[in-house]
Formats: structure tokens, C-alpha cells, sequence
């Protein structure tokens, strides 16, 4: 099966609703298995450039359940005002996805497919079947997709169907009572399923989980994309800044548009600093940014880490979330006060995510580790030493195109590789910069190269200040993740030039290949 990212959703949705599956009309019914035309309805029109695809998966013994074009259509309709009064309440005008609807605007159009499996074959284990038939229908039917972000509805089987988003496609379940006229009711547990839909959708929409921060749960409630699943409809349910900021560049969300959407970025972090203020109780982050596509938005998210639970994707439901706006075009400022966060995060590892917003809807990520000791943040992110002016002295090996000076260019895309084609360099490798003058530093920094594949581990740093006397700061084991890794010194250095010596990596299957995104140094 195909990786994709998978984004779970809790509490788990367990089927236990009433099925009638008596036999309805269906008025676009396709057969996967052939190429035929798509029936197109010229009733359903938009003013939206690109919309969202309402996709009804039918498995070949799960009949489509009584009712359910206007039963969708109507609580689709219901997560379209939803969406478009909260961007509404965060300054961005009514805007929201875009969904083909009839002339009196009651239906919108949804495209059923029947699946060429029987039910047990679509479940939580086996989606990737039904999002492989919808992709071959919409590769035979190209007019078809009117948008790059595909909601897949399929009726409740009483197994184990697929609830959740997974990259720009997610997935739901239908029931027979799942009806608007349910709404802000228990009835039939519908809160859970409209809130569960619409929190998928927005994973499909390209938004991550996140908390709400605690000024705003006495007066917005609960987050979506936290454990809003369970409240919508039912009590206040609310959008973060951070995901409309996200939602703001999102493809389907635009009238109009010149933009091309989801096109390839070049983008990163280039300076960063971040630090603990006890006069504000707050942290302060700040920094700069190189980017192929402007930023629009810069959001930041705080994951604690708590209870061992981790962090990162479907641990990150307690992550509390701020936005600012771009300074000048290629910079950013914000306080994140430790009053917004839950009292039961503060004694925890945490991440400090940062994500540059880009105007065609693409997302750049970059995670800072850090600590939360008894209720203060132990974070202290320098930004890097200017590198003008500095070069590679030397280098034991490199692979054409993986030149050592990948690793002061300031990309951490680009990475020195030590020579693997024949004849392929052995451990140690070593490399030798110039940094062009005398500088003082605590220690050197190290970026792993960031698709975690060859991975360096064991290192040695020898600093000089005439490239002939060497004087070894000691051994470091450079931690295994994508984030800036520190090397401390034992105490402040002055030099010109420094080696670094890699004795070991990671990967023990080709142990002698190894990669380094970046170097540098810093001072506390």
C-alpha cells in the first residue's frame, strides 16, 4: 500500500446506528470499473474556481442508505456556513470551501461510486482501496474533480469503517438518521458524526490538530480540530486563528484566484531566536525566512509533551496556537504567554512549532525541542553566527552534487554526502572549515539531513586557530532527529577554523554512508 500521512482522530467513532437499505434512486451512479463519461447536471454550478469533491463510496454489499443526497447536502451546506462564519469572526470576510450546488442552492453535488469490493475490504486498515477507486474514477473522469481536496463518504457498515483525514482527502461515515434536523441534539449521536465529519474535513483542508488557548475556551469553547468532534452543534465550537490563517491560502477557499495552487516551495528558517521572558511570562520568538513563494501568515503551535504521550501527528490534540503576521517580507515576531496554556502542560517536554503560511497554500514546517520545567520554559534558540565569508577548507570525500559546502549554505534541503559510487569512501570522514577569521563560540550546531536517512552519530570537533595546531573540544553523540542539535563546548573558544570527524552513523546496514544538512556554531 501507498504511505500517506494519516491523521486520527479521537475519541474513536464506533458504529452502533440503525441501517435501512432499501433500494433509492440514485441519479449518478458509476461503476469504477469502466471509463465511461462522467453525467454531468449543468444545474450544479459554483462561483467558486475550485470546489470541494463529495465523493459517496459504495461498497458492492453496502447498499447507499434512504435520503442521503439532501441528508449530505444539507449538513454539508450547515459545515459550509460554519467554516465561513469563522473566518468571518477572524477578519478574512465569509470565506469558505467551495461546493457545487443546484440552482436553488438546497443540493450539492455528490459523485457516487460504486466500489468494486465488498465491505470488508474498506476499513480502517485497508482505506487506501477506497481512496485508490476514487482516484482511478477521477483519473478516467478528470472533468469530474472540480478541486485538489476530495471528502469520501461511505455508508456505515457496522465494521470497522474508515473515520479520518489522510493528506488532502478524508473520510467519513453516512448513517440513516444522520439528519440537520438532529442538530444540537444526542439524538442518534449525531453531534459526534456532523462535529467528526467536519473535523475530518479539516484535516482534508490541510489543518493539524491544535487546542484551544484558555482565554478563548470561556468565550469560544471548544476547537475543531481539538476534541471538537464531540461538541459541534451542541455547545461553542470554534476555528483557531492558526487554521484560518491556513484555510485563508487554501485552494478551494477562492473565488477567484491567479495563484497555482500546491506548486513546489523552496523554503526555510534561516535565522531563529527564542527565549523565555519572566517579566512577560511569556516566550518571545522571532526570526527570519527565505521563501521561493511569499508567506502570508506564520502560525505557531506549543505541543506538550504530556504524560509520555508524545508529540507530533495525532498526539497533538493539546497543542495551543498563535498566528502573526509577516513583518517586512521575510520576518516575524510573537509572545506566546504561559497563561494560555492548560496548567497540566507545564511540567513537560514540549514543541515549539513554527509554520511559514505560503500564498499558494503550501506549509513549511520547522520544530523546535524544548523543555517546560515546573511551569518555565528552558528555551534558549540562538540564532546561527553569520556564515559570509566562510568556505570548506577540505573535505575526505563527497559525492558530486552533495558537495561539502552544502553544509554552510543555509538550506537544509541541501546535504554533504561522503562519496557512495565507486570507490565508495569508508568511515571516518572528516570535513575542515574556514570561517575566515578569529570567532568566539559555546559550541557547534549540527542539522541531520531532514528526510532522516544517513543519519551521522558519533562525531569528534577539533577547533584550530592556524590550521596547523589542532585541539579536540571532545566526543558527541548528534542526536537522531531533523531539528537544529547543539554541540557544547566545556567552556567559550576562540578559533578560526573547526574539523568535524564522523565516526559512526546511524544507519547500520551501509555504515559508511553519511550525510550532514548543516554546520555551524553559536554563543550563548
Amino acid at each position: 500500500m501507498k504511505k500517506r500521512l494519516l491523521l486520527l482522530c479521537l475519541p474513536l467513532f464506533f458504529a452502533a446506528c440503525k441501517k435501512n437499505n432499501a433500494p433509492i434512486a440514485e441519479p449518478e451512479k458509476v461503476d469504477t470499473s469502466t471509463s465511461q463519461p462522467v453525467v454531468e447536471n449543468a444545474d450544479y454550478t459554483s462561483e467558486y474556481t475550485n470546489n470541494l469533491n463529495v465523493v459517496y463510496f459504495v461498497p458492492t454489499d453496502n447498499p447507499a442508505l434512504p435520503d442521503y443526497e439532501r441528508r449530505l447536502s444539507e449538513i454539508l451546506l450547515a459545515g459550509q456556513k460554519f467554516y465561513g462564519d469563522e473566518m468571518q469572526r477572524n477578519g478574512y470576510g465569509n470565506k469558505t470551501f467551495g461546493l457545487l450546488k443546484n440552482s436553488t442552492q438546497t443540493r450539492v453535488k455528490i459523485i457516487t461510486i460504486q466500489g468494486k469490493l465488498t465491505k470488508n475490504s474498506y476499513t480502517s486498515s485497508t482505506y487506501g482501496n477506497i481512496i485508490d477507486e476514487v482516484n482511478a474514477y477521477f483519473a478516467a473522469n478528470p472533468t469530474a474533480s472540480t478541486g485538489a481536496h476530495t471528502l469520501i463518504i461511505c455508508p456505515d457498515n457496522g465494521i470497522d469503517n474508515p473515520f479520518f483525514g489522510v493528506g488532502k482527502n478524508c473520510l467519513a461515515k453516512d448513517y440513516a438518521e444522520f439528519d440537520i434536523k438532529y442538530l444540537g441534539t444526542t439524538t442518534y449521536n449525531f453531534t459526534k458524526y456532523y462535529g467528526g465529519l467536519m473535523h475530518e474535513l479539516g484535516h482534508g483542508l490541510n489543518l493539524p490538530h491544535n487546542h484551544a488557548r484558555e482565554s478563548a475556551v470561556a468565550t469560544l469553547g471548544t476547537a475543531l480540530m481539538g476534541s471538537g468532534n464531540t461538541t459541534l452543534g451542541k455547545t461553542p465550537t470554534f476555528l483557531t486563528e492558526a487554521d484560518c490563517a491556513i484555510l485563508n491560502t487554501n485552494q478551494i477557499f477562492q473565488k477567484q484566484s491567479s495563484i497555482t495552487y500546491y506548486g513546489p516551495v523552496t523554503a526555510g528558517i534561516k535565522k531563529m531566536y527564542a527565549y523565555y521572558s519572566a517579566a512577560k511570562d511569556a516566550i518571545i520568538a522571532s526570526g527570519k525566512f527565505d521563501s521561493s513563494v511569499p508567506v502570508s501568515n506564520v502560525t505557531y503551535y506549543v505541543d506538550p509533551n504530556v504524560n509520555n504521550e508524545g508529540v507530533g501527528v495525532n498526539k497533538d490534540y493539546n497543542a495551543v496556537t498563535w498566528r502573526s503576521n509577516v513583518i517586512g517580507t521575510d520576518s516575524f515576531y510573537v509572545e506566546l504567554p504561559l497563561s494560555e496554556l492548560n496548567s497540566t502542560y507545564k511540567n513537560n517536554p514540549a514543541e515549539l512549532k513554527v509554520k511559514l503560511i505560503h500564498q499558494n497554500g503550501n506549509i513549511t514546517n520547522t520544530t523546535y525541542n524544548f523543555n517546560i520545567l515546573n511551569g518555565i520554559p528552558d528555551i534558549n534558540i540562538l540564532p546561527p553566527i553569520d556564515k559570509t565569508g566562510w568556505s570548506v577548507l577540505s573535505v575526505s570525500s563527497q559525492e558530486p552534487t552533495y558537495e561539502a559546502s552544502k553544509v554552510i549554505d543555509d538550506n537544509l534541503s541541501t546535504f554533504w554526502f561522503a562519496r557512495f559510487s565507486q570507490p565508495a569512501a569508508k568511515l571516518p570522514h572528516n570535513l575542515i572549515i574556514d570561517m575566515g577569521k578569529q570567532l568566539q563560540a559555546d559550541g557547534l550546531t549540527i542539522n541531520q539531513r531532514q528526510d532522516v536517512y544517513r543519519m551521522v552519530k558519533n562525531v569528534e570537533v577539533l577547533i584550530s586557530a592556524d590550521n596547523v595546531s589542532w585541539v579536540s573540544t571532545g566526543e558527541y553523540v548528534v542526536p537522531n532527529v531533523k531539528t537544529l542539535s547543539k554541540l557544547p563546548f566545556d567552556a567559550l573558544k576562540t578559533f578560526r577554523y573547526f574539523k568535524i570527524i564522523v565516526k559512526s552513523n546511524y544507519d547500520t546496514v551501509e555504515p559508511d554512508k553519511s550525510c550532514i544538512a548543516e554546520v555551524g556554531i553559536y554563543k550563548n
